[in-house]
């Protein structure tokens, strides 16, 4: 899989950078007559996000370098606006070779809602330091942290969608887009309504070693994710840990009056 890269921010002394960021009318061609203005004015995009909306109008942001040193900020706001397809533009440059995207705000995903960017690896550590600090109840606390997670995605994801193996594997893969890991729904019992899912990359416990599961925190957005798919409260329990060594996470996830208990009541049985 490619990495998905979501743009904050450039630094290069050496360079001169521009980021745009502009609403143009849903009509064929708008796209490739805002990349022609930048390219007769010698601008070469090194990033880009465009997204539609129902308005219907198309926004795009673009982070790009200069190579002509008379191109400035307002030389190319002005180029751009001049196009027929351009609704509104702002443009940017970098100052001493930095520039943060300043022109947009908030960050939110594309079901709506607001969202932030946090370092997996300062996420990982606060997590198992809240366990390691504060036994028993930072693994309930992390849990139910990870629990709460369902958001309104859930619904746009659930409606009118059968209970089945695809549609699970269909709804996990959210995971995947939002950079909690690779799941793979391993089994699925829709008698049941049990099912086994393999993790590969989870950010909660890679580089970590441990006797006992770490991803405490995924264990809990697992449970709360099958509890909105499947409509009654479940529970999950890690059976596999690559923090213990195992190559992948692997979790088993049952309704809630069934005999499996999650990885966080079983700390509580210690």
């Amino acid at each position: 899989m490619d990495e998905k890269h979501v743009m904050v921010g450039r630094y290069d002394p050496k360079k001169r950078y521009f980021m745009i960021s502009a609403k143009l009318k849903e009509q064929v061609g708008a796209l490739a007559d805002m990349t022609k203005i930048l390219a007769i004015r010698g601008v070469n995009i090194l990033e880009g996000q465009i997204y539609v909306t129902d308005e219907p109008m198309g926004y795009v942001t673009l982070f790009a370098e200069a190579t002509d040193k008379k191109t400035d900020a307002n030389f190319l706001k002005q180029m751009l606006a001049g196009s027929s397809f351009m609704e509104t533009v702002g443009v940017i440059e970098s100052r001493k070779g930095m520039i943060i995207d300043t022109l947009n705000f908030p960050l939110m995903t594309d079901f709506g809602e607001r969202s932030i960017l946090l370092s997996a690896g300062a996420v990982r550590e606060a997590l198992r330091a809240t366990k390691e600090g504060y036994g028993k109840i930072g693994a309930d606390v992390i849990y139910s942290l990870g629990f709460s997670q369902r958001t309104g995605a859930w619904s746009s994801l659930l409606s009118g969608r059968a209970k089945d193996k695809e549609s699970l594997q269909e709804f996990v893969e959210f995971y995947s887009a939002v950079g909690m890991g690779k799941v793979t729904v391993e089994k699925y019992n829709a008698d049941a309504n049990t099912a086994s899912v393999s993790v590969e990359g989870c950010f909660e416990c890679q580089g970590l070693q441990s006797s006992t599961p770490m991803s405490l925190f995924f264990l809990g957005v697992l449970a709360g994710g099958l509890t909105s798919f499947f409509g009654m409260e479940m529970s999950a329990k890690e059976t596999k840990c690559t923090a213990m060594g195992a190559k992948r996470c692997e979790f088993d996830i049952a309704p809630k009056t069934s005999q499996i208990t999650s990885s966080a009541e079983d700390e509580n049985t210690d």
